[in-house]
């Protein structure tokens, strides 16, 4: 049996474990980075999906193909595209915003401070033949991140990109029918 010994200064060791000391640094962060989901800013790339809806929005065919999933036709063109920063900090408007999305598998928290495009396009295929009404998605490295279905016409409405149910569109002409009965026997 043989043994070997070594003579190291401090400094030797001391170099010697700050490699170490870095080398485990490093084996950390790409652990953390690969286990922590396929929804983050770093790894936007990678997702494709979410909840089994496509998300790929780098071409006008990937968005409107991307709402016409959902059932909703659009006009071809966008009626408006800007480039917006989501808040570092959520307030109430922006939290129920989020909570709008979060069925659907989005949450803007994890784009926090993040510049995003947003891509409004007209829907021509509102049930209740509403006008005025517009889809609105939040695209981040070219994937759909999040959105929402609105309306600021006289209805006035936010949703998710769902499809509303029958009961949801005729509460809403309900509501539309009352507010017009009072109109006219405030008159």
């Amino acid at each position: 049996m043989f043994i070997k010994t070594f003579k190291t200064s401090k400094a030797e060791l001391a170099i010697l474990l700050l490699g170490l000391l870095c080398f485990l640094a490093t084996l950390w962060y790409i652990v953390s980075s690969a286990s922590s989901g396929g929804t983050s800013r770093t790894s936007a790339n990678s997702v494709t999906e979410v909840n089994h809806f496509l998300v790929n929005a780098r071409t006008a065919d990937d968005r409107v193909g991307f709402l016409a999933q959902f059932g909703w036709e659009t006009e071809p063109d966008p009626i408006d595209v800007r480039e917006v920063t989501i808040p570092g900090v959520f307030d109430d408007v922006y939290t129920d915003y989020n909570n709008i999305q979060k069925p659907l598998g989005f949450d803007l928290e994890l784009f926090k401070g993040c510049r995003v495009k947003k891509w409004e396009y007209a829907v021509t295929n509102y049930p209740g033949n509403l006008r005025n009404v517009k889809a609105t998605m939040l695209i981040y490295d070219g994937k759909v991140i999040g959105g929402d279905i609105s309306s600021g016409g006289a209805e006035r409405f936010i949703h998710s990109f769902l499809l509303p149910t029958d009961s949801a569109v005729d509460s809403r002409e309900e509501l539309k029918e009352n507010e017009t009965d009072t109109q006219n026997s405030a008159a």
